[in-house]
């Protein structure tokens, strides 16, 4: 998970042999920690994180990448501690997404404003935009392994 969050931080992307590597390791905690069936628990619990992540990344909400890395780390957690891993990891989605918008330029953060409150008078979502060159994005990865961290430290 921190290198997963280390990546995406560094370079906005988490690789494949990262993820196999947390999904593996999901497997190996589910095994060793609590049993054969937890396992089905901990593969389910990865399906149904790519499952409710697949129309954001479908929409461009979310990357590729980060609905491999929350399936691939929901293994660990298990279908028990699937609630409280989604959020945590949305909680902490919240935090590192202001944490960008300050650091974002001045005009980013006006489009930011404009765009929610135009959602908001016209009680909508605001519109998800595919990055555009030069705006900061939001390293999922590491809302996702603090939110797996907080719901396996139970």
């Amino acid at each position: 998970m921190v290198i997963g969050a280390a990546w995406d931080i560094a370079k906005r992307r988490i690789p494949n042999v990262v993820t196999g590597a947390a999904a593996l390791a999901g497997i190996a905690v589910q095994l060793v920690d609590r049993g054969g069936l937890a396992v089905l628990s901990g593969l389910a619990a990865g399906v149904v994180s790519v499952v409710l992540l697949w129309k954001p990344w479908a929409s461009g909400g979310i990357g590729g990448g980060d609905v491999k890395m929350a399936g691939a780390v929901a293994i660990s957690v298990g279908l028990e501690g699937l609630i409280r891993y989604a959020l945590a990891v949305a909680a902490a989605g919240g935090i590192v997404a202001l944490i960008m918008y300050v650091l974002s330029r001045k005009s980013v953060r006006q489009e930011v404003r404009t765009n929610l409150t135009l959602a908001a008078l016209q009680q909508t979502l605001p519109p998800v935009e595919i990055q555009k060159s030069g705006r900061p994005s939001v390293p999922y990865g590491l809302a996702i392994a603090a939110g797996a961290a907080f719901a396996l430290l139970r």
